[in-house]
C-alpha cells in the first residue's frame, strides 16, 4: 500500500529576495508593504549546514511578543510556514485583520 505524499506548503504571503541580485538564499516575507519575517539558508554553521533559519522581524504595531520567534527547518517551504504561522498568531493576538 502506498502512503500519500504530503503536499508541499504553499506560502500565503509574498516572499522577495532580501538583497536582490546577490544570489543569496535569503528571503523576506511581506503582507502588503509590511515585512514580517525572514528565511535564510545556513551555509556557515556546521551543525545547521543546509537548514533554513527562520525568524520574525520587527513589526511596528506588535506590543506583545510570542515565543518562539525563530528556529530551523529542513526546507524553505517549512521555514515559510513557521514565519507565516507566527505572523498570523500576532495578527490574531493584536486584533488585526489578515492582510491576504
Amino acid at each position: 500500500m502506498k502512503l500519500p505524499v504530503p503536499e508541499r506548503y504553499r506560502p500565503k504571503y509574498k516572499w522577495r529576495e532580501t538583497r536582490p541580485g546577490e544570489n543569496h538564499q535569503d528571503f523576506t516575507g511581506f503582507d502588503g508593504e509590511q515585512s514580517f519575517g525572514r528565511i535564510q539558508l545556513d551555509t556557515l554553521t556546521s551543525s545547521r549546514l543546509g537548514m533554513w533559519k527562520w525568524n520574525a522581524t520587527h513589526v511596528p504595531w506588535v506590543r506583545e511578543h510570542i515565543m518562539p520567534h525563530s528556529g530551523w527547518e529542513e526546507t524553505s517551504r517549512e521555514a515559510c510556514r513557521k514565519v507565516e504561522e507566527h505572523y498570523e498568531k500576532l495578527l490574531e493576538l493584536h486584533g488585526r485583520p489578515k492582510g491576504l
